[in-house]
């Protein structure tokens, strides 16, 4: 009978079991297949009946603990699970989107606003020692410029924007969650996963655990600080000092008693050569032979009192030297040795930092950084949010879904940061650790490998003017004006076929790919030359029209200047930078002329919660996005171009509303000839 009732859980109940763990990991084929075995095996033998019994037992237990597990949730602090109605309706990602250049998906756009609540509440009662300054909105719409502010102020030096991100991510059970991080640290928090955020990769603040090799960063940074203190004594020392006072004065004295020496050997040499001339039709020709001997000898005694003072001079400051040397150099071995201990600290450092990928494969930051451009890993490598959320979810064993990073609190003065704007992962410092921790996904295709892929607009290409020597076209926005890294379609291009005959570069100038308006181009070398002279020498006129995603400031004049120095930004390319210290001048005239209120029924103006201002730009110099560098920055007009998928927040289907409209020049064959075109901006 046993025999039997194993035969009919077999036959009747394991199918159902499988149906009951998940649908989609046993297939009906797999269960009619495992159902056909034990019939068979059932039927062969009484030992064939006793193997059944012995199976039996161990597959009541294993389906007894698949289907207790199917039913238990996942167990995790960190991990929050999201109900069903939040996701059912919207069509989850079927790839995970390329970290670099991505819209967030709207799965994880609801669960950074979850986040963002749980920071307000949190910079209300647990992180009061962290200010993230202005502004703190109390909402978690996507409003860009609200003004309402929980803590901190955007004119406190002490306040500090911070890079949050949510990674949605599938558990082993089907369940779907997020995780949550934020980029480096927080003032007064050591232990990030105390607040419900993922933990650092590697935790240097952590003092209760130790490196897998005993490595102890506690204490190897304690020793460090002690030779910090050392030198510092040795530097502030007063007998170092004293000597060094010395050797100052005594170099000072010497050289002023040697040039003193000299200058009187060289008046001795001038007196010397008048009482020649004077003496030559007094004296006898013996006579003045012995009167010369005598100068000769006049003159070898002050060389050799010159020499004597020289020598005596470098004598006392190799004395005075040698004094200080005693001390100097003991400075200068401690220094030596701080700076060889601190590089092996930071190599212990970097090894520490082992991440993880889907597959379970670990990579040390070293390894991961040797091949690129910069040879070892920058400053604050590896604790940025993205790598913590992939790494936390690889050692859980959660299945990456969407992910989205955000800015909140302040900007950096250099950087472009706006709060509540989401960004990709940053170049420099994620990129090459993302490409090993996303090793074995599915990623989607970068969008910047469709760039001007579009070959569609050439119909688009509109001329506004031609002669035998010029042509100027009216560039569509998303068109490129030079072929690019994986496209050739182009102005340039289609100028080239247009005008097989052309000679010389053609262009004179260039329009950023998402910027539409006037471009001229020269048909031949002399046009060319003629033309792009005028442009370096400034005597162009330009003019762009914008539409900034947001209102300015009250306290904006209406017409001003710009000037804030620009720089490319190596750890986010292609990003610019302000510079003050390295950057190119970058000087910008503007003009607001309109500031609009939402309007339902224009798609450009409903893209911001407070309006958009419409202003005119009159770059003084072109560097790289200068414009859309100046309106985002907040030493500039603080707000970002509507469509600004660099440096603001662009929407699905929104363009950059940027626009080239006007231009002056003169003829490149007639040089007094003023030539103005226009192009009424299509925003």
């Amino acid at each position: 009978m046993r025999d039997f009732a194993s035969f009919l859980f077999l036959v009747l109940i394991f199918p159902h079991l499988f149906q009951h763990y998940d649908s989609g990991r046993a297939s009906t084929s797999q269960q009619a297949r495992t159902t056909a075995a034990v019939v068979q095996a059932f039927s062969s033998s009484y030992a064939g009946r006793r193997r059944i019994h012995s199976s039996v037992m161990n597959i009541e237990a294993t389906a007894a603990s698949v289907a207790a597990a199917a039913v238990a949730p996942t167990t995790d602090s960190l991990l929050t699970i999201l109900p069903p109605e939040t996701y059912e309706s919207k069509s989850l990602p079927t790839s995970f989107a390329y970290p670099f250049c991505y819209q967030p998906h709207p799965i994880a756009v609801y669960a950074a606003n979850q986040v963002k609540e749980d920071i307000q509440e949190l910079s209300r009662t647990k992180w009061k020692l962290h200010n993230f300054g202005h502004p703190l909105p109390t909402t978690t719409d996507n409003s860009m410029n609200n003004n309402n502010t929980t803590t901190g102020s955007a004119n406190d030096e002490s306040a500090v924007g911070k890079m949050f991100g949510v990674l949605v991510v599938r558990t082993k059970n089907s369940e779907l969650g997020y995780i949550k991080a934020y980029s480096g640290t927080l003032q007064g928090v050591t232990h990030s996963e105390d607040y419900g955020f993922c933990p650092m990769v590697y935790n240097r603040f952590d003092t209760t655990t130790n490196g897998d090799d005993g490595f102890d960063y506690g204490k190897e940074e304690a020793e460090l600080n002690a030779m910090n203190r050392r030198i510092e004594s040795l530097e502030t020392n007063p007998e170092l000092n004293r000597r060094r006072a010395i050797l100052n004065e005594v170099k000072e004295q010497t050289t002023l008693r040697l040039a003193k020496a000299r200058k009187e050997q060289k008046e001795q040499k001038k007196l010397r050569q008048q009482q020649r001339n004077e003496m030559m039709n007094q004296l006898t020709e013996e006579e003045y032979k012995n009167f010369e001997e005598e100068l000769i000898q006049q003159s070898a005694a002050f060389q050799r009192h010159v020499k004597e003072v020289k020598a005596t001079c470098q004598a006392q400051v190799q004395e005075a030297e040698e004094s200080l040397e005693e001390l100097e150099s003991e400075l200068q071995s401690a220094k030596q040795t701080r700076k060889n201990r601190s590089s092996e600290l930071q190599n212990k450092l970097f090894d520490q930092y082992q991440f993880w990928n889907i597959g379970g494969k670990t990579k040390s930051l070293l390894p991961i950084f040797a091949a690129t451009s910069l040879g070892r890993p920058p400053s604050g490598a590896g604790d940025c949010a993205a790598p913590k959320l992939f790494q936390y979810a690889f050692q859980k064993g959660y299945t990456p879904v969407a992910l989205a990073e955000f800015w909140w609190g302040k900007s950096p003065m250099d950087e472009i940061r706006k709060h509540n704007f989401f960004y990709p992962a940053c170049r420099g410092k994620c990129e090459p650790i993302l490409q090993h921790m996303l090793q074995g996904m599915n990623i989607a295709r970068s969008p910047l490998d469709d760039v001007g892929m579009d070959s569609s607009t050439i119909n688009d290409l509109k001329v506004l003017y031609e002669d035998p020597y010029m042509v100027v076209v009216n560039k569509p926005n998303e068109m490129l004006s030079v072929p690019g890294r994986l496209q050739d379609h182009s102005v340039f291009s289609i100028m080239k076929e247009r005008y097989p005959n052309a000679t010389g570069p053609l262009l004179v100038h260039r329009l950023d790919m998402s910027t539409s308006g006037i471009l001229i181009v020269a048909k031949d070398k002399d046009s060319h030359k003629a033309l792009q002279s005028q442009f370096i020498d400034r005597t162009v006129k330009k003019r762009y029209t914008a539409l900034l995603d947001g209102k300015v400031r009250s306290d904006l004049p209406k017409k001003g200047t710009i000037n804030l120095p620009l720089c490319v930004d190596y750890l986010n390319r292609p990003m610019q930078k302000v510079d003050w210290e390295n950057g190119k001048p970058a000087v910008t005239e503007y003009e607001i002329i309109l500031q609009e209120n939402n309007n339902d029924n224009d798609e450009v103006h409903d893209s911001s919660p407070d309006g958009t201002t419409r202003v005119l730009f009159y770059p003084v110099t072109g560097r790289t996005h200068q414009l859309r560098v100046h309106a985002a920055h907040s030493n500039g007009l603080d707000i970002p171009i509507v469509g600004d998928d660099i440096y603001g927040q662009q929407r699905q289907g929104q363009r950059l509303c940027l626009h080239a409209g006007y231009i002056e020049l003169e003829h490149p064959r007639d040089s007094g000839k003023k030539m103005t075109f226009t192009s009424e901006a299509p925003f």
